[in-house]
């Protein structure tokens, strides 16, 4: 499973190098004061590649990354802080309809928390983590790939797996903001995180009810980025910003 901060190319070499790497993005990065002791810092690399980090006090408090994203927002509605990190909200479609509920990490957490945690509506504007991912050459290989007598998934899926409790009890626990999905690939390149000089994939997906949204993948994942029109799929880290 990938580390979410390789899937934008920030992989260092050991945890005193990754917290000298997070100070040095943090003081560059561009500050926003949400409250007396409450700062956002976001850091964005010309490839993308993006920190937000959340500061107490002058402490690092929260580091999250992700990458910052040209698709069109999605519509939300009932988007709810569960904890300091996590909010809940339901995809809808253009129509207003709901798509399904998702479990996210907000670029604008901290804001939304501040003013109450809770928001009826808004737009999201997506973007997803690779953990892990599988590449097909395009549809028929996907289903081929599932020949093994399970029920098979559409090429366009979304399983919010981050809000399912893992075994039979749900005691401390809270969601995560992870997800399965499947789409197609509309655009994809291969980018070079200017800070660390690490590679990565940034995919352009398609996936359920025609949302697009912008796809990390580490350059370890695989060696050439996938060619558009193939399927990918896989589990996600999920980030998106409301624009707060």
């Amino acid at each position: 499973m990938a580390n979410h901060f390789e899937a934008v190319g920030m992989a260092v070499g050991g945890r005193e190098q990754f917290a000298e790497l997070v100070v040095a993005l943090v003081t560059a990065g561009e500050v926003r004061r949400v409250s007396a002791r409450i700062s956002d810092h976001t850091w964005t690399d010309p490839s993308g590649a993006r920190l937000v980090a959340q500061t107490d006090g002058g402490g690092i408090e929260l580091a999250m990354p992700c990458l910052a994203g040209s698709c069109a927002a999605v519509p939300v509605r009932n988007v709810r802080m569960t904890d300091a990190e996590t909010a809940t909200l339901e995809l809808l479609d253009g129509h207003g309809e709901p798509i399904c509920p998702l479990a996210v990490e907000l670029e604008d957490r901290s804001v939304l928390s501040a003013r109450g945690g809770r928001l009826e509506s808004g737009a999201l504007t997506l973007a997803a983590l690779a953990e892990q991912i599988d590449v097909h050459a395009d549809e028929d290989a996907y289903y081929a790939a599932q020949q093994d007598g399970r029920a098979k998934f559409a090429a366009d899926f979304l399983i919010p797996s981050g809000l399912f409790p893992p075994g039979r009890t749900s005691d401390g626990w809270t969601p995560a903001a992870r997800a399965m999905f499947a789409g197609r690939v509309l655009q994809a390149q291969t980018k070079t995180n200017t800070r660390t000089g690490g590679a990565f994939h940034h995919l352009k997906v398609r996936t359920i009810a025609a949302i697009e949204l912008d796809v990390a993948v580490s350059g370890g994942g695989f060696d050439h980025p996938p060619a558009s029109g193939s399927i990918v799929s896989g589990t996600f880290f999920m980030t998106g910003r409301l624009g707060l």
